[in-house]
């Protein structure tokens, strides 16, 4: 099993930019009782590909969405009707939630 403290600054970095990103929108209380199980997360290669998956899915859909802002902004009666909300190709939600059921429930 991978331990935190063993991994290089870089890694102990990149896990900290994916912990991060997915654990931002929790309370206290369960993002400690989930870096209570960073070594188990960190030794969970399909764990650690979701948090991979997460953090690039949730940052194209901040982008997609500041992008649906600027068209609406420029062209409103054209674009009005379209839901900036909408990522179909994305679906970052999928994976939060997976990993809601491995170690938060």
């Amino acid at each position: 099993m991978k331990k935190y403290e063993e991994l290089s600054y870089t890694e102990q970095n990149e896990i900290a930019a994916l912990f991060g990103n997915w654990l931002q929108q929790y309370t206290h209380e369960v993002i400690i009782r989930v870096i209570e199980k960073r070594d188990e997360i960190i030794s969970n290669e399909f764990s650690m590909n979701l948090l991979k998956e997460l953090k690039e899915r949730e940052e194209e859909e901040e982008h997609d969405f500041r992008r649906s802002i600027g068209h609406l902004l420029d062209n409103y009666n054209t674009f009005k009707e379209y839901n900036p909300h909408s990522h179909p190709l994305t679906h970052a939600k999928s994976y939060r939630d997976v990993l809601y059921d491995m170690y938060i429930r």
